[in-house]
């Protein structure tokens, strides 16, 4: 992923269910504007959190096709649609 590709979201890390079913993820795709590097874990957060920030991947900046940006979004939680 880079700045510039088109994204969308998905189910890799989070799975949001209403009434049991899976609720629709939203249509929307995005321009991603920036991409950083995630902090690096502290000695003291726990092993939990350090594997927790490690599956996320970098933090993501993405303007939406409704004109919402989001900002420090997982990577994981991306598909690139389209490479710039």
């Amino acid at each position: 992923m880079k700045v510039g590709d088109i994204v969308k979201q998905n189910r890799t890390l989070i799975d949001v269910r209403t009434a049991g079913r899976p609720r629709p993820l939203s249509p929307l795709l995005g321009v991603v504007i920036a991409i950083r590097e995630q902090a690096i874990p502290k000695e003291n957060e726990t092993e939990y959190l350090r594997n927790w920030m490690a599956n996320l991947g970098r933090l993501v900046d993405v303007l939406w096709s409704n004109g919402r940006m989001t900002e420090n979004f997982a990577e994981r939680g991306l598909d690139v649609v389209e490479e710039k």
